[in-house]
């Protein structure tokens, strides 16, 4: 159930929107800085201007933990464990029936690296795309 918003004009559905974001009653007064806080200067400050807040240091920090993820899936991907001639000594004694597993387990290895490089490169991009989203933000909020 939604409560009826005391706002006018009233809000959207589902809820109330903070006071940055709701319109003021005399739309035409324009948008006024607060006198104790200058105007959003693209550093993810709050501004009293009708519109949207951004924080581009949040936006930039997130783009930082994609590509930080992206460097962690890829660092797993490199160490995927692999048999190959050298490692299978061990499974010298092991009869021909247990050797077949050794087939399964490089296919499921070679399916997480491949799976891995997928999510690496989309990570990567993400994060590229998500900072060029902060630096558009900036520059939009960049007076002049």
């Amino acid at each position: 159930m939604v409560s009826p918003c005391p706002h006018a004009p009233k809000c959207p559905p589902p809820v109330c929107l903070p006071p940055s974001l709701r319109l003021t009653a005399t739309p035409s007064a324009g948008p006024r800085p607060s006198p104790d806080k200058p105007a959003g200067n693209g550093s993810g400050d709050k501004s009293n201007l009708p519109g949207y807040e951004t924080r581009t240091g949040s936006i930039d920090a997130f783009a930082g933990s994609m590509s930080g993820a992206a460097q962690g899936v890829n660092l797993v991907k490199e160490r995927t464990p692999r048999f190959e001639g050298w490692n299978l000594v061990p499974l010298a004694g092991v009869p021909l029936v247990g050797r077949m597993f050794v087939g399964r387990y490089n296919t499921i290895s070679d399916t997480w690296r491949d799976s891995a490089g997928i999510l690496r490169g989309v990570l990567d991009k993400d994060s590229e795309k998500v900072t060029r989203a902060a630096q558009n933000y900036r520059n939009a909020e960049r007076p002049g």
